[in-house]
């Protein structure tokens, strides 16, 4: 028993330091789990280590509901600088927690969402001056982790949420209200779950004269057992054109 355990464990890390794989309509995330040092079985468990050690973690793309289009957070401005690079400056916050102790964030609304503009002196009057905003556009994925068992411990959707196509004086297709929400999480008993999103970068994916907004956001998640520590994480990039790609 304790050499199959080993197996096991030996293929999850293994697994690890593979990239996405597709599975259908699923793909596969890597990552690295390692076991607490001194840690032990709880006297009371009902379920031996295999419980407590995931076995995969997989991400699927799911229909967005439509409550989340309806939602309307409070009037606020762009927020800080947070990067900027040529023809480009994004604003708004940096890193913002999408989970936290296995409970979606709730103040979501509350947060100033990111936006990617034209770098000008004053982007708070230029924002003004934009127009030829898409409609929001949301997609929603779902994350499972599955446990040695090949049951689910962890599971949550998470919906990425912006407007696309703002023109500056004509030109350009930027980005605003960018956002991660969660929802629908279930974490089991024996875990514990938080998620959190941050900016990596932004790029031009037009020309000097004619720019169209890209960013990069990536989401990293932390995930424990009375037994092991699990982290991944997973990136996305939004452009000024509508196009959502993931890594």
């Amino acid at each position: 028993m304790h050499i199959l355990k080993s197996l096991a464990l030996a293929t999850v890390l293994l697994f690890s330091s593979q990239t996405f794989a597709a599975i259908g309509d699923v793909k596969v995330l890597p990552f690295v789990q390692s076991r607490i040092e001194g840690a032990t079985l709880p006297a009371d468990s009902k379920f031996d280590e295999d419980y407590y050690t995931i076995g995969k973690v997989t991400v699927t793309e799911v229909e967005t509901p439509a409550e989340i289009l309806e939602e309307k957070g409070d009037e606020k401005g762009l927020g800080e600088v947070i990067m900027t690079i040529e023809k480009l400056i994004a604003l708004g916050k940096k890193i913002w927690a999408i989970i936290e102790a296995g409970r979606p964030v709730l103040n979501q609304n509350l947060m100033t969402p990111l936006s990617v503009l034209p770098k000008t002196d004053d982007p708070d009057a230029a924002f003004y001056q934009m127009e030829g905003w898409s409609a929001p556009k949301a997609v929603t994925y779902k994350v499972k982790y599955e446990n040695l068992f090949g049951m689910t411990v962890i599971a949550f959707d998470y919906t990425v949420v912006f407007q696309y196509a703002g023109k500056y004086e004509g030109k350009g297709n930027y980005i605003t209200g960018l956002n991660v929400k969660a929802s629908n999480v279930s974490v089991a008993w024996g875990f514990q779950f938080d998620a959190n999103s941050s900016l990596v970068n932004i790029a031009n994916r037009g020309s000097k004269a004619d720019p169209t907004a890209g960013a990069t956001v990536q989401i990293d998640y932390k995930a424990s057992s009375v037994m092991r520590t699990i982290s991944t994480s997973e990136s996305f990039h939004v452009t000024g054109k509508g196009a959502v790609t993931k890594y």
